[in-house]
């Protein structure tokens, strides 16, 4: 199995603006510690500032220069149900931004992030355990009209994403409108289109106690473009390296095998002090795992 490393695990904060040559440095780092490529990050202020046709030239002829494949670039922006039709033309226009980054560093996917419920006020980030979880959905809240849109705009991204040849690969956050198998299968059905799928994630699946093995054969390998390793505790943190908690990788990468998944895997460990010895540490243990030794 291909094993990928995400550049927006190599700064404290993964939203960080790239600058100057410091993607190409990132490049060089994942590059030294054997991994097999790299995936990138974008945000609206990276597409407007970052990302234009001279430094995107730069980073794939770098990263092609030294042998690192570059797998996906993310579209960091998650107004997919946003009903105000100004707000959905601005996030089409970025996406179409990303579109030709992606396309520019020469990547095979954009990966997606995805929305609330709309009108959804989400629980503080410092909450206590006995704070009570609610999304204070308005009280004419309509979920089918909500997921439609959803899904029709996904759809309209997957048209603008088949002009560059990519494929958008949705990542599944708890909490979202779509964070289990049961509604990954739906979105893949309701969006209907050949190049989109599943940014598989395991510890958004183990953090809601979810086992990635048996969404791995759920899902099947048509329907996942791309695969997030990182672990889980199970009480704590879910963005723990792989190997840190409790997420069985031995099990994942074989269900992954057997179900005929011909795509790599990524590596993703963030927020973190020491970035080149967790993402090692992940890599060897994925290592092992992908050979059953672990």
């Amino acid at each position: 199995m291909k094993i990928y490393s995400v550049g927006w695990g190599w700064t404290p904060i993964p939203e960080d603006m790239p600058e100057g040559d410091s993607l190409i440095r990132i490049a060089d780092q994942v590059k030294e510690l054997g991994f097999d490529g790299v995936d990138f990050l974008s945000t609206y202020e990276s597409l407007d500032s970052f990302f234009d046709e001279e430094n995107c030239r730069k980073l794939r002829e770098h990263c092609e220069a030294i042998g690192l494949p570059v797998g996906g670039l993310v579209f960091q922006s998650n107004l997919w149900n946003n009903p105000d039709e100004t707000v959905t033309e601005k996030q089409l226009a970025y996406f179409r931004k990303c579109a030709v980054a992606a396309s520019g560093i020469g990547a095979r996917a954009i990966s997606c992030i995805i929305p609330g419920p709309f009108g959804a006020k989400n629980i503080r980030s410092n909450a206590s355990p006995s704070e009570k979880h609610s999304c204070n959905l308005p009280a004419d809240y309509c979920w089918e009209d909500d997921w439609n849109r959803f899904a029709g705009n996904l759809a309209k991204a997957c048209d603008i994403a088949a002009e560059y040849g990519l494929w958008i690969a949705l990542e599944c956050f708890p909490g979202s409108l779509c964070s289990t198998p049961h509604a990954m299968l739906r979105i893949v059905e309701d969006v209907n289109r050949k190049n989109f799928g599943i940014q598989l994630d395991t510890a958004h699946l183990l953090n809601q106690r979810i086992d990635p093995e048996t969404a791995v054969y759920m899902l099947g390998a048509k329907r996942i473009v791309n695969v997030h390793f990182k672990d889980s505790d199970g009480y704590t943190r879910g963005n723990l390296p792989a190997g840190c908690g409790i997420g069985d990788f031995t099990a994942i990468l074989n269900a992954l095998k057997n179900v005929g998944y011909k795509g790599s895997v990524s590596i993703e460990v963030e927020f973190t002090d020491n970035p080149k010895r967790y993402m090692n540490q992940a890599l060897q243990h994925v290592r092992l795992c992908d050979k059953n030794l672990y």
